[in-house]
């Protein structure tokens, strides 16, 4: 009886009037749909994804593969291989075509820990002129914290994850990274380590401030500069 009343209190009638209950009081900004090169390059991108699961998955089976498949499966991560590059040839003459895209992508990788590959990503992922703030692009991307408290009792700080998986994923390596070739993000780190924060935490912190940065260095379209504080 208790899943069969559940179960008719999920309905799209009662959905819709959350929906528009929180629109109401909230006044969330109306959803745009990304411009058109942002569309075709995240396309490409989230691509090179897919081919890039499939050659890895190969390249497991190689492993382990019966000696009359091997040939086969080596084969296959040859072309695989050769269409990521092919892709990412594409990616980098669409980038040059679009002057915001280029002078976009330019400034990201001027930042310790931020590479082409993460700019690319970035970009296609994000309209950053479109956010106001870069605690907005952080939410978006999921790498806030989040509080859980039980009655009285405030517990540990998670990571939010209720954003763009893409986003985290490609942050990941790259705030390691910047943890020991950024300056800004290595003195950050170093405090919330003598705060006592565990190594994942700062790793996500270090991520959130990758995002800060970037969105500072876009914002005033200026090189970044450690002696600057990028933030917003």
């Amino acid at each position: 009886m208790p899943n069969q009343i559940c179960s008719a209190n999920l309905t799209d009638r009662l959905d819709a009037r959350l929906i528009a209950s929180f629109c109401l009081t909230q006044e969330p900004d109306e959803w745009l749909p990304p411009s058109a090169e942002v569309k075709q390059l995240q396309a490409l991108i989230r691509r090179i994804e897919v081919l890039e699961e499939m050659r890895q998955a190969e390249e497991n089976r190689l492993a382990h593969a019966a000696s009359e498949v091997q040939p086969s499966v080596e084969r296959m991560v040859g072309l695989l291989k050769e269409e990521i590059l092919q892709l990412e040839k594409q990616v980098r003459e669409h980038i040059d075509r679009h002057r915001n895209l280029k002078e976009q992508s330019r400034l990201l990788q001027t930042i310790p820990g931020i590479g082409s590959r993460t700019a690319h990503l970035l970009l296609s992922e994000v309209e950053f002129e479109r956010y106001s703030s870069a605690r907005s692009i952080a939410a978006h991307a999921g790498v806030t914290p989040r509080k859980r408290q039980s009655g009285t009792r405030l517990k540990q700080t998670n990571l939010s994850k209720l954003g763009n998986a893409r986003l985290r994923k490609a942050l990941y390596f790259p705030a390691i990274v910047a943890r020991q070739h950024n300056e800004i993000v290595k003195e950050f780190a170093e405090r919330l380590k003598k705060k006592g924060k565990a190594p994942m935490q700062i790793v996500c912190a270090a991520m959130r401030k990758l995002l800060h940065i970037a969105f500072g260095v876009l914002k005033h379209k200026r090189a970044f500069d450690s002696s600057l504080a990028f933030s917003a």
